[in-house]
Parts: C-alpha cells; structure tokens; sequence
C-alpha cells in the first residue's frame, strides 16, 4: 500500500512490490491476480488503517466543525510523522492517475468520496437544510483533497494547519450567515 501511496500505479513496479512486501512475484500473483488486484486491495486496507480512524469523529449525530477540525488534524499529523512533503492521500492520487481511465477503481474513488461527504454533512448543524449540507460537505472533500495534493509539495505541517483553519473560518461564516 505504501508503495503505491508514495509512488503511483504506474512508477511502482513489480520489483517495488516484491521488496515492499517482501513476497515473491508469483505469491502476488496466485493472492491478488496481478498488479492490478493488489492495487485495489491496497484501497481496503488504506480505508480501514487510514480512513476510518480519520472520519470517526464525523459519525456522531452533528459533532460540529471540531470533529472536522478533529479529521484534518489526525491527517495532518499522520502526514507529518511520516514525513512532509508526503505521499498525500491515496485515493486522491488514484483520482488523477487511475481512475480517470480505469472504471473499477473510479468507482472505488466514488465510494471513499461519497463516504467522506457523509461524515461530513453528519458533522454540520442540524439547523442548516440537507441542500447546504451537502453543498458544505462537498466544499469540504474538495479542500481535503486540495490539502492533500499540498501536503504532497510542503514540508510544513503548519502550513497545512494554516490552510485547515482559513476553511473552517469560510465555512464558520457560511454556517453563521444562514442562522
């Protein structure tokens, strides 16, 4: 999975994936298929390692703009103990990579975005309408993938802390002006 988050599809290799695994090229070959079918189990085991511990504060019933200051925090900081400039996030890399011209694995890109604008419309006020939920949430999966295509450019997680609270400000005023 690390492989192919760092690097891409295309620039990783077989030989990249054998000495990232430590497998061989016909134990890949007889579990996942070929490169392909490892990539798109690298998506399962990067929505449950990554994703999942990152959007759990969004499932409670309008946790509020802390729980999504909560998600772009533990991405930030897990970004920035791996190292900045990063690989970013997977699924966002996909979406301009791969996805474009593989059906399958735009499809997997689809579910990681739907997924990811639920949490965030569960996490805005109840008082706004299901309409600017869902234009909020929107806005907001298309800044977490725009931080993560910086944090792919920068080596300062405080930069990236800088740009989640300019979000939050904007959406804060948004929620604040429908009141």
């Amino acid at each position: 999975m690390y492989a192919f988050w760092q690097y891409g599809f295309e620039a990783t290799s077989m030989a990249d994936l054998i000495t990232a695994t430590g497998s061989t090229r016909q134990s890949i070959y007889g579990d996942f298929g070929n490169k392909d079918g490892l990539y798109r189990a690298c998506f399962d085991l990067y929505r449950d390692e990554i994703v999942q511990s990152a959007i759990s504060p969004l499932v409670d019933a309008e946790s509020g703009l802390d729980s999504i200051a909560e998600y772009f925090e533990t991405q930030i900081a897990r970004a920035e103990a791996m190292g900045l400039p990063g690989p970013g996030c997977l699924v966002g890399n996909a979406m301009t990579e791969t996805a474009p011209c593989d059906q399958e694995i735009g499809d997997l890109v689809k579910q990681h975005n739907d997924r990811l604008t639920a949490g965030f419309a569960n996490a805005l006020p109840g008082h706004l309408t299901a309409a600017k939920r869902q234009e909020l949430a929107d806005f907001f999966v298309i800044a977490a993938q725009g931080l993560w295509a910086v944090s792919r450019v920068t080596a300062s997680a405080d930069e990236l802390r800088a740009r989640v609270r300019t979000i939050l400000r904007m959406i804060q005023k948004e929620i604040e002006d429908v009141q």
